[in-house]
């Protein structure tokens, strides 16, 4: 098998295998309450200035419709769901939607869940007040292509908020004298792992007005002791500097094309 079917179906597989935390919780409890509350806690544990970001989308469109492209086990949009949004997910792989699907059912959640491909969006046009992803566009084969469809299913006036990998990082240059892959182990790689500067971040939004990039989040759990030996307030203030997340906002506006 070649080209991009191909290769959208080697990442498929990886993620199949690779679920998000499954390897970091190393549990064997799987689906249950307490699997799912070890992942939340693990989850925002480091990653620190999501909470945030939630409130802002929760304030900004109360009670809005939200899509998250690439929901995984659902650590994000749980949280996202909590805050009165009403949540959309769509992931490429069937494990990740049955594990989403089994969680907000235990905790009595409301939403709507798909195995659908980024670049391919089973969805109608302006649908969603808020499009929401966080670490999955820089998987895709076609980077470009997912965030055209994030801009389609928005809603004029609607917004996106996406996470690329940033290349001008010390997570980057962590990586890169190491050799460990971004996701996955040098055993099994992630397939499609792409980074971007700010400027290849505003490139991508062509389509999108008032398009903010901004960096946050030093490294992650991958490091060990390293990271744990670094204080949250300096871990803090070096991530905005040289941190690993470009942190992308952008409207869409009737003028848009």
């Amino acid at each position: 098998m070649t080209g991009e079917v191909g290769k959208k179906s080697i990442v498929r597989d990886f993620w199949n295998r690779n679920v998000n935390q499954l390897n970091q919780l190393r549990r064997d409890d799987i689906g249950t309450p307490e699997f799912f509350a070890a992942a939340e806690s693990l989850r925002f544990k480091y990653h620190y200035h999501l909470p945030p970001l939630f409130d802002r989308m929760s304030q900004e469109y109360p009670g809005g419709r939200l899509i998250e492209v690439g929901c995984s086990m659902g650590n994000d949009t749980v949280q996202l769901a909590r805050r009165g949004l009403a949540v959309t997910g769509v992931d490429l792989t069937q494990s990740a939607v049955d594990l989403i699907r089994q969680r907000f059912a235990e905790q009595k959640l409301a939403g709507e869940f798909h195995v659908a491909d980024a670049e391919q969006l089973p969805l109608d046009d302006e649908l969603f007040d808020v499009a929401y992803s966080f670490g999955v566009l820089h998987h895709t084969p076609d980077t470009g292509r997912a965030v055209s469809e994030i801009h389609r299913v928005l809603k004029v006036g609607g917004k996106a908020y996406v996470m690329l990998y940033h290349k001008r990082s010390l997570n980057w240059l962590l990586h890169r004298l190491t050799g460990v892959p971004f996701d996955g182990s040098r055993r099994d790689p992630c397939p499609v792992e792409k980074i971007y500067t700010r400027d290849d971040a505003r490139a991508l939004f062509h389509k999108f007005e008032n398009v903010q990039v901004t960096i946050d989040y030093l490294c992650g759990t991958g490091w060990g002791v390293f990271g744990k030996m670094i204080p949250t307030s300096l871990h803090r203030w070096l991530g905005r500097r040289i941190g690993w997340h470009l942190m992308i906002e952008g409207t869409k506006m009737a003028s848009s094309s």
